[in-house]
């Protein structure tokens, strides 16, 4: 009979731990969508932020907050992420991310899409006001109607951020757009030319003057061309707009997202 009882009270001892673990509700381990969102943002934050922002507010690279234009599903964010966008500046992750890493960070891509981005500061119509008003339609086209000196905006807010954006306004030179190299032409007769260069090849140069006027020349017929990798054609608009009409701007811009 002594033996019994020894032998139940084993049992019971043995058994009280795990019962009162399931009475104190123990910790499930967590859900593979959780531990997928998790693993995703610690990898956007170490590859992705860089251009996209933090929390994917925009940067060099777009907003990621609201409708993506160039992908709807998990899977085309992963094909992205690994493949890159052709004709863009955004790159191919594949080798420095496995499939794993970049299915993770698709999902966690994806749950930026489903909240609203923040609020960008200033009045979006008074800055298209603006922006007519200071000539920037004279470089710039959007939807088909301006200059071409400068690059389209039609789809800028796709492309680039906010804070990308309000840089390029007051510091073009930093913000520098690739394919918009600053060429001075000296002929050895005339006038030099300088604007930004259209073709190049080893006998001709042409460039486009801020006027819009294109020039076609015959490097024979040159003393020197210079590249000014670091120039722009564009005027610097820190001390010639007021805060609230730079953020006016900024707001504008930030609704230029091209086709609906």
């Amino acid at each position: 009979m002594r033996r019994l009882f020894t032998l139940a009270m084993l049992i019971a001892s043995a058994a009280t731990p795990a019962f009162a673990q399931a009475s104190r509700g123990a910790t499930r381990p967590a859900s593979s969508a959780t531990t997928n969102l998790g693993a995703g943002k610690t990898t956007f934050d170490s590859q992705c932020a860089w251009c996209h922002g933090n929390d994917g507010d925009g940067g060099t690279g777009p907003n990621l907050h609201g409708k993506l234009r160039h992908a709807t599903t998990e899977k085309s964010i992963v094909d992205i992420i690994l493949n890159g966008i052709p004709g863009t500046e955004m790159p191919s992750f594949r080798g420095p991310l496995t499939d794993r890493a970049a299915q993770q960070t698709a999902v966690y891509v994806q749950s930026l899409g489903r909240v609203p981005g923040k609020a960008v500061a200033g009045n979006a119509q008074r800055g298209a006001e603006t922006y007519q008003s200071i000539g920037c339609v004279g470089c710039h086209v959007i939807d088909g109607r301006g200059g071409i000196v400068g690059p389209e905006l039609t789809d800028i807010a796709a492309r680039r951020g906010p804070a990308h954006l309000r840089e390029a306004i007051v510091k073009p030179t930093a913000s520098h757009p690739p394919g918009y190299l600053v060429v001075r032409a000296i002929p050895k007769s005339g006038s030099e030319v300088r604007g930004i260069r259209v073709n190049e090849d080893v006998f001709f140069i042409t460039i486009r003057d801020a006027g819009g006027a294109v020039h076609t020349l015959e490097k024979s017929e040159l003393t020197r061309v210079d590249r000014e990798i670091d120039a722009s054609l564009m005027p610097s608009y820190e001390s010639r707009l007021s805060a609230t009409d730079l953020d006016n701007v900024v707001a504008y811009l930030s609704t230029l997202r091209g086709a609906k």
